[in-house]
């Protein structure tokens, strides 16, 4: 997306990295042709320019189409750290196949080792305790931070 002018003062759309969303910004620095500064119309915090994340990508529908659809030089590094995921996922899965399968709730509890059921992502295992009340689960494709009620006790 071509912005339509890159003067100081002048609005443009950027991705908020407080309010975590692509919103319109006034320019405050720019470096040659380039945007380096702007200020968040909604939460007035000033930040580095960052490229709105609707604008970066917009072939790709979903999380994996856009890992998918990065740069070709960076495409063979994400197909080994996906493979190594899976080979990851593989080996606890099979490691703890004798603990039962939960279903994810973020008012469930979890513990290190855990095996659940989430909606969206599939099969997980629990890999890393956040205190107070996240987890780190590995999923055959992809490693998230999810919420839930807590560690039993």
């Amino acid at each position: 997306m071509a912005v339509r002018s890159s003067a100081v003062a002048n609005e443009t759309l950027a991705y908020c990295t407080s309010c975590k969303m692509d919103l319109n910004h006034v320019i405050v620095a720019v470096k040659g042709d380039r945007i380096a500064k702007v200020q968040c119309l909604t939460c007035k915090k000033e930040h580095v320019y960052r490229v709105p994340k609707g604008v970066t990508e917009p072939q790709a529908k979903g999380t994996k189409a856009k890992r998918a659809t990065k740069s070709g030089d960076q495409s063979a590094e994400g197909a080994e750290g996906h493979s190594s995921i899976e080979a990851e996922w593989e080996k606890l899965m099979s490691t703890h196949r004798d603990v039962p399968l939960k279903s994810y709730s973020t008012k469930g509890q979890f513990n290190l080792g855990d095996k659940l059921n989430h909606p969206v992502f599939g099969e997980g295992i629990v890999g890393k305790l956040i205190y107070p009340n996240k987890l780190e689960v590995i999923f055959r494709t992809d490693i998230k931070v999810l919420i839930h009620a807590g560690p039993t006790a």
